[in-house]
């Protein structure tokens, strides 16, 4: 999935509230089949967190309208990448270093992170090979 218009962004925020307070009312409700609860749980975190990396893409430029992966352009876009690489792996260590709550559901989204977090190198890399060559 990669979104492509803000029409979509908005479609998908709205997708994503409903996913949240889904999530947060099995969380909360402790009547029923345990497993299957938490089962259900872990989906919805997955999809959570996949909505919310596409958000991040589309609002960052990560993607072109046809889905591929957009070169940084600029020293700007590159300082402002390297910014979102720090924040999301400090956020990536203090979920690492949690120990309360559901390890499954923090282990999903320490993966989700690490994807993004990868994905942000890479365009750095990118870039700056490319401006090697160009010297």
């Amino acid at each position: 999935m990669s979104l492509q218009s803000p029409s979509e962004v908005s479609n998908t925020l709205a997708k994503l509230a409903r996913l949240e307070a889904r999530y947060e009312a099995l969380r909360k409700d402790t009547a029923g089949n345990q497993r299957v609860r938490e089962l259900s749980m872990t989906s919805l975190k997955r999809l959570i967190n996949q909505f919310k990396e596409e958000v991040a893409r589309f609002n960052a430029g990560a993607t072109n309208v046809s889905g591929r992966h957009q070169d940084l352009r600029n020293e700007t876009e590159l300082a402002n990448t390297r910014d979102k690489l720090h924040i999301l792996e400090a956020r990536y260590e203090e979920i690492r270093q949690e120990t309360g709550g559901d390890e499954e559901l923090r282990t999903t989204e320490l993966k989700s992170l690490k994807r993004f977090i990868n994905q942000l190198k890479e365009e750095i890399a990118r870039y700056e090979a490319h401006q090697a060559v160009r010297r």
